[in-house]
């Protein structure tokens, strides 16, 4: 990667490009993403190791691929380390194109200021969804910290039945 330029990232043929075309203008500036179909038709085909060979001669720094499988293929492996490529594999969310696109949006910020030089980069994203948690916590957990019970002070802050009932808005 050239110094002051941005980290040119491909995507996959199987990556949501759509999704990633709708936010386009709200991407770092540190960072370049374009599909494999806008860079040259003929990549779709090929197979993993001769993609992150072709890309590299492309002058493309790296790879955004929903195949994390990809990183168990020692052939695979080898060119990444060869070409000194970057890849960021989502893993585990191929099927569902929001949760792919959110989690690439969520680690693409600051991205270019982490990677290593001289070497490959390799970002294995891996989103796990949540459960919910109770509010309750939260509040044990201030009143905790201000040496108070939870139910102490719920009575000086909690919402009363009358509060509720009153109209917000007119």
């Amino acid at each position: 990667m050239n110094e002051g330029q941005p980290i040119r990232l491909a995507l996959d043929q199987n990556f949501p490009t759509p999704l990633i075309r709708a936010v386009a203008a709200y991407l770092p500036d540190d960072v370049e993403v374009s599909s494999l179909h806008q860079i040259d038709r003929r990549l779709s085909d090929l197979e993993d190791r001769s993609l992150l060979i072709a890309l590299r001669q492309l002058g493309w720094n790296g790879l955004i691929t929903n195949n994390y499988r990809m990183l168990a293929v020692p052939h695979e492996i080898a060119a990444i380390i060869k070409t000194r490529t970057t890849v960021v594999a989502v893993e585990g969310l191929g099927h569902d194109p929001l949760r792919a696109v959110g989690a690439l949006l969520l680690e693409l910020p600051g991205l270019a200021s982490r990677l290593v030089a001289n070497r490959s980069n390799v970002f294995r994203l891996v989103y796990r969804r949540r459960t919910p948690e109770d509010a309750w916590d939260y509040l044990r957990a201030v009143a905790e910290r201000a040496g108070r019970t939870p139910e102490d002070l719920w009575n000086d802050v909690g919402v009363s039945n009358e509060e509720l009932k009153t109209a917000v808005l007119d």
